[in-house]
């Protein structure tokens, strides 16, 4: 199996079981390294999509549905500083 292929397995397998546990909006800020689980949540048609292109806004907007719906909300970004960018938004949730 090519290690695109195992990570694109592993992608669907993680979102499968997010929708399982009651995940139905995903939220995508997407970059090279979390194409898998973007291409699995596009591939899976129990999710809900939104995109934005700044994390910082996206960990925002996913706060916003969290709070609005009462139900978790999944947040897919690339690494690095992509993830720290959705500090503010935790802050805010506490």
């Amino acid at each position: 199996m090519s290690v695109s292929a195992f990570n694109r397995r592993w992608a669907a397998v993680i979102l499968e079981a997010l929708t399982r546990h009651g995940v139905r909006h995903v939220c995508i800020a997407p970059g090279s390294r979390s194409t898998p689980l973007t291409l699995a949540a596009a591939e899976n048609p129990a999710f809900i999509h939104h995109t934005h292109f700044d994390e910082r806004g996206l960990g925002h907007l996913a706060l916003g549905l969290a709070k609005v719906s009462q139900q978790p909300v999944a947040v897919i970004v690339t690494s690095g500083t992509a993830v720290a960018n959705l500090y503010p938004a935790l802050i805010e949730a506490g």
